[in-house]
């Protein structure tokens, strides 16, 4: 039988201080990417809101078939998928700028697509661990550029845009390599 005791409540309080951490983290996060698009609105522009069901970083290693694809990787809501998907076609989204923060090892972004030619915007919110990071920001760096994959849960992509300074997305590289699992490995 397995007893409970003081030596287990602080692991308690800490899983529940790190939930309360990430929600208000995941809230801010969604309280910047609202008051960005107001902005953008208040100026004439037509904008998306997506809150990413889920979000990760990848490399080639995680993808069967591509050996070249990396990137960030934003499932986006059956509602908004046809939307986006539309905009893409319609037209590129040549500019962006990329807003986050940090806690606890995660990062929160918002990721902001913009088409100028057509005044519309596409603000995506996402949070990822930082230590999953490595290989897609090593290549990142490497490479030069840095991908958003928008996709529905299916995996279906409905956009696809190519970043010039990964930097921005990844601006300490040296700390996701000390963060990622079996860093020792690769010294």
């Amino acid at each position: 039988m397995v007893e409970i005791g003081d030596e287990e409540t602080p692991d308690v309080e800490r899983i529940a201080s790190e939930a309360d951490r990430r929600r208000e983290a995941w809230g801010a996060t969604l309280d910047d990417m609202t008051a960005m698009a107001d902005d953008f609105e208040a100026d004439g522009w037509d904008t998306v809101r997506i809150a990413a069901g889920d979000t990760g970083v990848f490399g080639p290693s995680s993808l069967k078939g591509d050996e070249d694809a990396y990137g960030i990787a934003y499932v986006i809501p059956g509602d908004k998928a046809e939307d986006v998907s539309e905009l893409f076609e319609e037209t590129e989204f040549p500019e962006y700028e990329v807003y986050r923060a940090e806690n606890d090892g995660r990062v929160y972004m918002v990721t902001a697509l913009f088409a100028p030619d057509i005044e519309t915007a596409v603000f995506v919110a996402g949070a990822w661990d930082l230590r999953e990071a490595l290989e897609c920001a090593t290549i990142a760096d490497e490479e030069g550029r840095m991908y958003t994959y928008l996709q529905k849960l299916d995996g279906t992509i409905v956009g696809i845009v190519e970043h010039d300074d990964p930097e921005k997305f990844f601006p300490n590289l040296d700390a996701i390599r000390r963060l990622a699992p079996n860093a020792d490995d690769d010294e």
